[in-house]
């Protein structure tokens, strides 16, 4: 057969190549090799999953292992160096490695060296005459500190065996205290990874011991030579600082080039870090020699496909040929009037019609009669401007336009807009094209507004509202005619759409933004700038400071009007800021700004008001950012502390429990209390860390006190939105030690407002683990009766402002009273905050109120001075309690 392509169309081919069979080919093909490739894929996964398993396993194991034989270790040294200070004299400790097994294991020597650093004796027996450790980074470490800790040394190489050994010390102490030397096992290396050297990692795998100072203390496996190498710097440290277990594929592994993955684990109790490498082109040795495979498979079946899809296409190209010739002419013609966008008519010499395509006719309407050829230009225009796709004048300023201008755009009485493009013809006539171009304009239109206006509110968006104050900067620089910048920020918007849902939210600024149109006049501005922030540009042609202050007040009056949206009754306020021009700016950048620490003032003031700008508040505003660049560091720099005040039982004055409060103890300012740092927390998003770090300290203190106190920590919503709050509570309580019935969480009804029942679900976890939840601050919010029936808390606390008012106002007796009978009635426990004064205490007592806290009883305290002895104050029989 030949192949040929002479005299065959390229239309011919096009059309050949797009019948079905070569379609499906391409399918066939594109089938065997995506398969191909997915079947490769998931078993190049399955063995990199299968290797991060095992190589996790065996970092697991070995740990576990290590843990064990470490601890094992320091076991005997601490036994043998209790029997030696009991009595120095009649100490043997040859004797005691014949006795006790691992004392007598070979690749383990105790030694013991006086506080001159020689060597006195050892567990094999041998002599070991003037062998001197006092140079020894071991040896230095107990002689001149005074920690009593296991000292873990770098590689070093043995005074007498002359081999690499790794050195566990402890230190020794003479009966008045001071140092009296040191208990050593001299280990070998391969002690550690020996466990492991039966198991098959690879020729190409490791399992290495990594001390937290970067120094490799044992090895198994590859590359011997990398006992006691420095690895600081390697990416295993910045893994483990994140996280102390885990897994990562690192290309060249500490000591030579091979890309392995690495699995690694802190060594529980031990500053050791054990980790297990397999050679990456091991783990994919099997997929690599099934490619090879596959791909011969693949390419053979490709082949086969092309060959069919070949012949099919030669067939369909010789069919084509022989009626190609018959219908060119026809189809370029059809392709040239009918297949275009825009609708074209060829008129001749004698404005008579020769030629239109389908478009042309849609676009006028124009019947099947005023499409013959033949008919006049003449006739078509009447027809049109009967039918109102034409506005006149007639048909000579028509012929006019046609020959002076080749393209004009004509609005028709229809509403219609038509773009028409001529281009003469040789000998005579012309060519013209139609097109409607109404919705391009209408869209083009629309895209202008939007990109100047907010899709919600169609108020002016942050673009425009920026346009409009330079064009008033321009037209102040020429009258001297100031104006006034206004920034709004809605008050407690974000509870409007927590609760009741984004609907209401988004209902909500669209009547606040028709509220405010009501409220200003045709030449101000209003904008809105993006969630509940607002914007209005004041022109003032009289006093500034008056006008705006008029404005202000009216906008404040009306926001601050209720809604009543979808059955829902909404109240809401506003914060505004104030900025003048051009005494607070010259520039659209300065005075937003300006108005922007306005408004921050007014929110700081308590919100719902306006506040002018005043120089101060920049200063504020940098005051504010270097405590938020410093709260940005606190955590990491340590500087947070907690402090305890304790719960009693109001009857017998003993302290029953400890309520968790932090402090901020800042470099230059001293201690910071949570009043002023907590809201900055929240807002810069640091509460979620922040309260993390609590729990954990706050169960590590709770360890050291006697068993029957429970410890309080109170929870930010915001920990219940970063969804592992479950985990952090579990991980406090085990790295703690204490059992779930000692931790107390309290959350006010904010938790329960935002994301209701993601939060519930929480809170009923956090139960199920057997902590108790703790509803604080009850009776300030508007629905804690709501919140009681929503779930089982276990203790509500009366809020100290209702506390305090308890001898002075009625009404806060009654409230306390009923809160009391309401738990009682509900089977959960009250605790009263803030009881001050002895009156309080009886009142409460005489109300049936269970435990209390506050000054009468204790100032909160650091954890190293709490006593736990009986509590402080004078009962109601006048004993000192």
């Amino acid at each position: 057969m030949t192949w040929t392509v002479a005299n065959t169309s390229l239309t011919v081919w096009r059309r050949a190549l797009g019948q079905s069979v070569t379609f499906l080919g391409v399918l066939m093909i594109g089938f065997i090799w995506l398969s191909l490739n997915f079947h490769l894929a998931t078993e190049r996964e399955n063995a990199k999953r299968a290797a991060i398993q095992n190589a996790t396993n065996l970092a697991r194991a070995f740990e576990e292992h290590l843990s064990r034989s470490l601890k094992d270790i320091d076991r005997s040294l601490l036994m043998l160096r209790a029997n030696y200070e009991s009595d120095p004299a009649n100490f043997d400790l040859a004797g005691w490695g014949r006795s006790v097994p691992m004392l007598g294991d070979p690749a383990m020597q105790f030694w013991l060296a006086g506080a001159d650093g020689f060597v006195k004796t050892n567990s094999s027996g041998r002599p070991a005459t003037g062998v001197n450790l006092s140079d020894r980074e071991h040896f230095r470490f107990h002689a001149d500190g005074n920690a009593d800790v296991l000292y873990i040394s770098k590689p070093v190489i043995g005074r007498v065996t002359g081999k690499p050994t790794v050195q566990l010390t402890r230190r020794i102490r003479n009966p008045d205290g001071s140092f009296g030397g040191i208990i050593v096992s001299s280990l070998d290396p391969s002690y550690f990874a020996g466990f492991y050297e039966s198991i098959d990692i690879g020729s190409g795998g490791f399992v290495r011991v990594i001390g937290l100072d970067g120094v490799i203390r044992a090895i198994g496996g590859s590359a011997p030579e990398a006992l006691g190498r420095d690895v600081g710097e390697a990416q295993l440290f910045k893994k483990y600082k994140d996280k102390t277990k885990g897994w990562y594929i690192s290309p060249s592994a500490f000591t030579d080039d091979v890309p392995r993955l690495l699995a690694y684990r802190g060594v529980k109790d031990f500053p050791l870090i054990v980790t297990v490498g397999l050679a990456i082109n091991e783990i994919f040795a099997n997929s690599v020699a099934k490619q090879k495979a596959y791909n011969y498979i693949a390419a053979t079946l490709t082949m086969l496909v092309v060959v069919f899809v070949a012949f099919s296409v030669w067939d369909r190209v010789k069919l084509e040929r022989m009626t190609e010739e018959l219908h060119t002419q026809n189809l370029r013609f059809d392709a040239a009037l009918n297949n275009m966008s825009q609708g074209l008519c060829m008129f001749d010499t004698d404005e008579n019609l020769v030629v239109c395509n389908d478009r042309y006719a849609r676009i006028y309407n124009l019947p099947p009669e005023m499409l013959m050829p033949g008919t006049s230009m003449h006739t078509i225009l009447e027809y049109r401007f009967a039918h109102g796709s034409y506005s006149g004048p007639a048909e000579a300023d028509y012929t006019r336009r046609r020959m002076t201008e080749p393209s004009e755009i004509q609005h028709a009485p229809n509403g219609r807009v038509y773009l028409i493009q001529r281009q003469p013809m040789p000998g005579g006539g012309s060519v013209t094209t139609h097109e409607d171009i109404t919705e391009r304009q209408r869209n083009e239109a629309q895209i202008a507004h939007m990109a100047r206006h907010d899709a919600l509110t169609d108020l002016a968006n942050r673009t425009l509202f920026m346009e409009k104050i330079n064009d008033e900067l321009a037209r102040m620089r020429r009258s001297g005619r100031g104006f006034v910048i206004f920034l709004l920020d809605l008050d407690e918007f974000k509870t409007v759409n927590d609760s009741l849902g984004h609907p209401v939210g988004d209902a909500l600024l669209k009547a606040i933004a028709d509220r405010l149109r009501l409220s200003t006049r045709e030449t101000d501005v209003v904008a809105r700038l993006g969630g509940d922030e607002f914007a209005i540009l004041q022109t003032a042609d009289g006093d500034q400071r008056e006008a705006a202050v008029v404005l202000a007040t009216r906008i404040r009056d009306a926001i601050t009007a209720p809604y009543d949206l979808d059955g829902h009754k909404i109240v809401i306020g506003t914060s505004i800021g104030i900025a003048l021009a051009p005494d607070d700016g010259a520039d659209a950048d300065q005075l937003l700004k300006n108005a922007d620490l306005a408004l921050y003032s007014a929110k700081s003031d308590g919100r719902d008001g306006y506040r002018f700008f005043e120089s101060t508040m920049e200063a504020n505003a940098r005051a504010r950012h270097a405590l938020e660049l410093d709260l940005r560091n606190a955590i990491g720099r340590h500087e947070f502390e907690l402090h305890y005040q304790p719960v009693v039982d109001i009857d017998t004055r003993a302290t029953c429990g400890m309520e968790a409060l932090v402090r901020w103890n800042h470099p230059l300012h001293g201690i910071v209390l949570p009043d002023h740092f907590i809201p900055l927390a929240e807002e810069i998003g640091l509460i979620a860390p922040l309260g993390d770090w609590i729990l954990q300290q706050a169960c590590a203190d709770a360890t050291k006190w006697p068993a029957h106190l429970r410890i309080a920590v109170n929870l930010s919503p915001a920990q219940f939105r970063k969804g592992n709050l479950i985990d952090t509570v579990t991980r406090a309580l085990a790295d703690g030690g204490i059992s779930p019935e000692r931790l107390e969480l309290e959350v006010t009804e904010s938790v329960l407002l935002q994301k209701n029942a993601e939060n519930l679900a929480q809170l009923h976890q956090l139960k199920a683990l057997g902590v108790s939840i703790v509803l604080d601050d009850f009776g300030t919010g508007y629905s804690s009766l709501t919140y009681l029936n929503m779930f089982p808390f276990d203790i509500i606390k009366i809020d100290k402002s209702f506390v305090a008012e308890l001898p002075t106002r009625a009404n806060s007796a009654a409230i306390v009273c009923a809160v009391i009978g309401l738990g009682r009635s509900l089977n959960i426990a009250t605790t009263a905050e803030g009881v001050e004064t002895e009156e309080q205490l009886e009142l409460l007592r005489a109300a049936g109120c269970r435990h209390a806290q506050g000054f009468l009883f204790s100032l909160p305290l650091p954890a190293a001075e709490l006593t736990f002895t009986a509590v402080t104050g004078r009962r109601s029989d006048g004993e000192v309690a």
